[in-house]
């Protein structure tokens, strides 16, 4: 018995190795030299956290940068409402209502942003915040949300240290300052 490979099956073992080889050079220059990474408009400046965010626990998320980078003029116009909310610990007694109110704290948002909201507007930027009071053990927060036509477009959570009408406002203040430092103009 003969040992060793028909002459066929060599020049097609040959051809096979080489078009692979061809395919690979080809993919890796078209990878490498044709298609271009596109850089958006998100990725092309990096936010640096503010010094209040160091203070306390701050997570914020950016879910559409373009609609952010808009929202700045409503706000700045006026065209927002505020809808505020306390929720309250499953266990234990609520201490949040005896130290301010929902009032208190819509005015604590509208001294920070720095014009009060108009009346009678169709288009509006929305600020939904809840005061989430936890039970003895775990921290309470501030949940904030932006939104253009009930679509969330950045959310702000910030930890409260204390349950002191001060501290509830510096959060809050923190809050839009984070707002406006994502935004990109």
């Amino acid at each position: 018995m003969k040992r060793g490979a028909r002459d066929s099956q060599v020049i097609n073992n040959f051809f096979s190795l080489a078009t692979i080889i061809i395919i690979s050079v080809v993919l890796t220059l078209y990878t490498k030299y044709i298609v271009k990474e596109e850089t958006t408009e998100d990725s092309k400046k990096e936010v640096l956290k503010l010094a209040c965010e160091e203070e306390a626990y701050t997570l914020s998320k950016v879910f559409n940068q373009t609609l952010l980078n808009k929202s700045q003029k409503a706000l700045d116009k006026g065209y927002y409402k505020l809808e505020g909310s306390f929720l309250k610990p499953e266990f234990t007694p609520s201490k949040i209502e005896k130290i301010l109110s929902i009032d208190e704290t819509d005015v604590f948002f509208i001294n920070e942003i720095g014009i009060k909201p108009k009346n009678n507007i169709e288009k509006f930027l929305k600020i939904k915040y809840e005061i989430i009071e936890n039970d003895k053990n775990k921290e309470s927060y501030i949940l904030t949300s932006f939104r253009i036509n009930a679509r969330e477009i950045f959310r702000v959570n910030t930890d409260l240290s204390f349950l002191y009408k001060s501290n509830i406002k510096d959060r809050i203040n923190c809050t839009i300052k984070v707002f406006k430092n994502h935004v990109q103009k």
